[in-house]
Parts: C-alpha cells; sequence; structure tokens
C-alpha cells in the first residue's frame, strides 16, 4: 500500500521574503518585526508562517534572520555590504569571546571556544564573560552580534552589545534582531569613517569590501583622513585600521587582499607591532564563506607574540567540528584543517625582483579616452569621443589584456594608446581638448599626472610582461614586438643585460614558479574565477640564479622554440600534459633546486588550486542566482 508523498519541506524566510516583496523595504521591516513578535501582519502568505527563534532554528519557522534577508535585498551589496551566514557568524563571534574570556580571566581560550560552541551552561566562562562591551562598528542585519549574544546565554552569561551601521535599515534591522533575542543592546545609526566609536573589549566586525576605485571621493578622502592610509586603500583596510586601534581584541572577516596589497602595508606593520594574529582561517573549498572577495576569519589580540600559522579547511567553515575550530587557538591543526608553517625557499633560488624591475602596468584613468580602434588613414576610433584624427607618432601598439596573446610570443592586438609625444601634434591637441571638455582631466588618476594626458613618461615598453589576473590561462608574454601594455599586465625590465627576455618569459611559464604566484595571488572576484597579482607577490616568486640559468641556456633556448608559438587554452590539464611544458617544469624545477618529486607535486597542486578556484567562482554565481 503506497501513501501520499511527504510534502516538501516549507522555507519559511524565502516565502516571507516573497510575501513581503511589493513593499517598500522600510514597511516589510516594519510588518516582519510585527509578525516575529507575535502579532498577524495582515498579508495571509505571511501570516501562515509558523514562528519561532533564533536560538532554536528551524527552516519551517521564522526568526530575526529574515530582518537580515530583508537588508541584504534591499541594499543588493550597494557600499561593498556583503552578509555574514549564520554559521561563519557563529564561529567567528566563539573564538573572540573565547579571547576576551581569556584576557579577563575565565577558562584558557581553546577550552572557552569549544564550551562556547557546545552551548552548555559554564559558570566560570559565564562570569568571565558577564557585561562583556562588544561593539560591531558596521553591524549589517546583525549576524554577528546576535551569534555572540546566543553564544553567550547558552553558557550562561550576559553580554553588553553595541552596533553601528551607515544604513538606516540595517541599523532599525539589527536593534530589531537583538530585541527580538532579550539582548541588552545598543543600536543606532553612524558611519563607520566618522569616529569616535563606542568603548568595547571586544571588536567584531565584517568590513564592507568597495576596492578603493569605487569609493565616492568624499568618502574616500573622510576615510584617509580617519584611518592615515593612502586614498588607494580599500575601504575594507581603512575601517579594519581603525578597528584595530580601536579595541585590544577584534574578530574580524579580513579579505585576502589586505595581505599583499602595498596600500595595506601599514595596516599590517601596525597591528604586527602592537601584537599578533591568534587566528587566520579560511576554507580551500570556500573562502571563509561564499562572497565574492576571497576572505579569511581573523582574530587578532593587542600584546599576542607573533602570529599564528594560517590555517585552512579541506572542508567549508560551518562543516567544522567544535573542538577543530577550538584548537587553532592552541596553534593546533587537525587531518581537515592544514596549517601553513612557511616553507624554505628553494636552495638555487634567488627571487624574481632581484633580477628583474618589476612594476605596475599602465593606467590610463580613462580607458575609453586613451584606446582607440584603428580605422586606417589616420582615423581612429574613441568609445567617448568617437572617430579621431591622429598621427602616427601621437599612438603605440597596445598589449590591453592576456586574452590577445595567444603564446608567450604571439599576439593579436586591436587597439592603440593614445600617448604622443609631449610638445603633441595638432592632431593630439585637439584630442586632448576633446578629452579636457569631456571631463577626462578631471578624473582622479588623469588629475594626479602633469600633463594630465601623459602617460608613463621616461620609460619606454617592457621587454617582458606578466599578466596582473590569472585563471586557468596564464603565461608570461615576451614582448619583442614592443607593445604598450594595460593595466591588466605587469612591466618586467631586466636588471642585468645577460638575462635574455624569452628566457625570463619563458622560465615565468613554468609551473614551480607559476605555483608560487598562485599561492600569493588572492581571488578578487570570485563569481569569474580569477585571482589578482600584485607587484610584491610577482617580486618575491622563487627564480633561478644566473649561473645555473647559464649552464642550461641550450636546453632552455630548445623549449623556447617549442612553446614561443604554441597557443595556450583554458584546458590547464592539456597545457600540463605538452611534453615541452613537461620538460620545462622539470628543467625549471632542476635550476631552482628542485626534485623531480616536487616539481611533480608543485604540478598536482597548480591543478588542484584552479579546480578549487573554479568550483568557488561557481558556488558564488549559484547564490547569487538564489
Amino acid at each position: 500500500m503506497s501513501g501520499r508523498p511527504s510534502p516538501a519541506p516549507v522555507d519559511a524566510r524565502a516565502a516571507a521574503l516573497e510575501a513581503l516583496a511589493s513593499r517598500a523595504p522600510t514597511e516589510q521591516l516594519a510588518i516582519a518585526a510585527r509578525r516575529l513578535g507575535g502579532t498577524r501582519a495582515g498579508i495571509a502568505a505571511l501570516d501562515a508562517l509558523a514562528v519561532g527563534s533564533e536560538r532554536t532554528p528551524a527552516a519551517e519557522r521564522l526568526d530575526g534572520t529574515l530582518l537580515e534577508a530583508i537588508c541584504a535585498r534591499a541594499l543588493h551589496g550597494a557600499g561593498g555590504a556583503v552578509f555574514t551566514p549564520a554559521p561563519e557568524a557563529r564561529l567567528l563571534a566563539a573564538l573572540g569571546l573565547a579571547c576576551a574570556a581569556a584576557r579577563r580571566g575565565g577558562p584558557a581560550a581553546s577550552g572557552a571556544a569549544a564550551l562556547l560552541l557546545a552551548g552548555r551552561p559554564a559558570p566560570a566562562l559565564a562570569v568571565a564573560l558577564d557585561g562583556l562591551r562588544v561593539l560591531d562598528p558596521c553591524c549589517g542585519g546583525g549576524a554577528l552580534l546576535a551569534a555572540a549574544e546566543g553564544l553567550a546565554r547558552g553558557v550562561g552569561a550576559t553580554l553588553a552589545l553595541i552596533g553601528r551601521d551607515v544604513a538606516p535599515l540595517c541599523a532599525e534591522a539589527t536593534a530589531l534582531r537583538l530585541k527580538l533575542l532579550g539582548a541588552r543592546a545598543d543600536v543606532a545609526r553612524a558611519d563607520a569613517l566618522s569616529p569616535p566609536w563606542p568603548a568595547a573589549e571586544l571588536l567584531l566586525a565584517n568590513p564592507p569590501f568597495l576596492r578603493h576605485e569605487r569609493v565616492p571621493a568624499p568618502a574616500k578622502a573622510r576615510a584617509a583622513r580617519a584611518s592615515g592610509l593612502s586614498r588607494q586603500a580599500d575601504l575594507s583596510a581603512h575601517v579594519l585600521a581603525l578597528a584595530l586601534r580601536h579595541a585590544d581584541l577584534a574578530a574580524v572577516v579580513w579579505p585576502r587582499a589586505l595581505d599583499t596589497a602595498r596600500s595595506a602595508e601599514p595596516l599590517l606593520a601596525e597591528a604586527r607591532t602592537r601584537g599578533g594574529f591568534r587566528v587566520r582561517l579560511r576554507s580551500r573549498a570556500a573562502g571563509s564563506f561564499t562572497a565574492s572577495v576571497d576572505t579569511r576569519l581573523v582574530v587578532w589580540a593587542a600584546g599576542s607574540p607573533g602570529d599564528a600559522p594560517d590555517a585552512e579547511a579541506e572542508v567549508p567553515l560551518a562543516a567544522l567540528e567544535p573542538a577543530e575550530a577550538a584548537a587553532l587557538l592552541d596553534g593546533a591543526g587537525g587531518p581537515r584543517v592544514r596549517l601553513a608553517r612557511g616553507s624554505a625557499a628553494p636552495r638555487g633560488a634567488v627571487t624574481l625582483g632581484e633580477v628583474c624591475e618589476v612594476r605596475f602596468g599602465t593606467k590610463t584613468g580613462c580607458n575609453a579616452f586613451f584606446h582607440l580602434v584603428p580605422e586606417g588613414a589616420g582615423r581612429y576610433r574613441s568609445a567617448l569621443c568617437g572617430t579621431v584624427r591622429l598621427a602616427d607618432d601621437d599612438v603605440v601598439p597596445l598589449l590591453a589584456s592576456l586574452r590577445e596573446a595567444r603564446a608567450p610570443a604571439l599576439a593579436t592586438t586591436s587597439r592603440v594608446l593614445f600617448r604622443p609625444r609631449l610638445e603633441g601634434s595638432a592632431s593630439a591637441r585637439r584630442h586632448v581638448a576633446q578629452g579636457e571638455a569631456a571631463g577626462v582631466h578631471l578624473r582622479p588618476t588623469c588629475a594626479g599626472r602633469s600633463p594630465w594626458w601623459r602617460l608613463v613618461p621616461g620609460r619606454g615598453v617592457a621587454p617582458v610582461l606578466y599578466p596582473a589576473k590569472i585563471g586557468a590561462r596564464a603565461f608570461a608574454f615576451h614582448n619583442a614586438g614592443g607593445l604598450w601594455e594595460d593595466k591588466k599586465w605587469h612591466a618586467l625590465f631586466p636588471r642585468d643585460p645577460a638575462l635574455e627576455p624569452w628566457a625570463l618569459a619563458l622560465l615565468l611559464s613554468s609551473t614551480p614558479v607559476r605555483l608560487a604566484v598562485e599561492e600569493g595571488a588572492r581571488q578578487l572576484t570570485g563569481a569569474q574565477a580569477i585571482a589578482d597579482v600584485d607587484c610584491r607577490v610577482l617580486a618575491a616568486a622563487p627564480f633561478p640564479a644566473a649561473p645555473a640559468m647559464a649552464a642550461a641556456r641550450e636546453d632552455l633556448a630548445a623549449l623556447w622554440a617549442a612553446l614561443r608559438s604554441d597557443p595556450v587554452s583554458t584546458d590547464l590539464g592539456a597545457m600540463l600534459a605538452r611534453p615541452a611544458q613537461r620538460e620545462l617544469d622539470r628543467l625549471a624545477g632542476a635550476l631552482l633546486g628542485l626534485g623531480r618529486a616536487d616539481v611533480d607535486a608543485a604540478r598536482a597542486a597548480l591543478a588542484e588550486r584552479v579546480r578549487d578556484r573554479l568550483a568557488h567562482a561557481a558556488a558564488i554565481r549559484k547564490a547569487a542566482a538564489t
């Protein structure tokens, strides 16, 4: 006898969002708060849903996370807002609270973290946490503060929670959410870039993820004044600089880009002068959570001696067991959490920065003006100014991206760069006037040059280029044709004339060197599976010493002949399987002092890393679509 199929489980939050979709965000919030408080909302689809609590979450019951979901939908990433998922918020809050309890005379941090995550009464821990002032200066929908409240209540403690957010909708949502939990809380609208902040012993934060190019000029100036960092720093760096100065203990979401960005150097230097990072955790499977910025969960403590090793989980952080998370506070890993203790440089290596000057590619400030498409007979098409006439020496050939380079010595270009001589031709002066009429000279990058249209004066074309953004496809380009480079490339200039550009390009395209670059790169736009390579990361890559290269020149030349014009595809497996690539990898490894087993491991590691990045991008696209 067959019964009726079980009804599909109800996703109460998704159903509530659908029921509220036609209302303005502030009205949605007010209606949701009434329903969560036990009052009927007057919307049949909403009133039909059961109401529960975040303390005992269930997918079929509404709880305070609905308020955050309303904010996330309304803001849709505006201002760099990325909301922290509940499992990661709980983990980060537990690590921060555990360290705070230990500093207040409670149990050791690792033991406290295990107790907090277990959620059982713990009198000694409760005493240590009671009254702890916890601040989130950019609280969003309140995920971190709600997580801290739930963890503390679980062991019997009561916190003093403080939330601030620049978005009034978020401040209101957090206040309502914490009220539903019965928390002792002070929440208000405030801009994190306008200190002072309320006093706190523990700071929790998931800062806004906004590249400096997207920060409005007034906010950028205010941020630089507040943090002391340059205007080239991303918004997250400014907020985190303020955060680490404000409290002696901070548990934060940390964009990995800050570890290598030149603009964030003062932030890291100050953090390590005043203390150290107790935890730096990410997931190999999904960063610290599925976001468009590659991140870590970080705990920083004033006075802490040195940094704990970077920890990388083999599973999403939501899948970690309490004991695995707690062990991190003792500096321990486990079968599913690997610690990066750092590896010695290959014994036959120098760094690329020792043999080459590594410079950023050309940033025009307005490609629509400077990048031109030839139409013939001295005519060029500008995306900003339409068709313009220019003299031959007003422009130079341009390699705009890795996509135009088909192989290490083979490229097909479609644009030129407006880069006239200082005196300029009459036609160049007319184009400059067109740009000024369009306001190009007022753009920040252009306004910082004198004259504004003169690009990278005093240097010639770079003999070797390396992509600033890499995906499955990455190699160095031997620029024998004298092409000018876009900002999507790094420009490499050998310091020793004996270092032949083709040999430099060849070895930079070997797997042992590429893997070292990949390990330092950070994924900025996960939906596109592209990683960003900073100049400092590239300059730190291992490179063979000159005597070793000289002895192998004949073998290198033969490999260059085989690979220079061989098109490189996005099928990394097929590219690694090429006999010449395999031989190059083994020769490069030998020149660096690596054994064959080390080289084989590097090849496998590169393939795995690229697969992981593609999987991470797919997860982000899936999350964005739901």
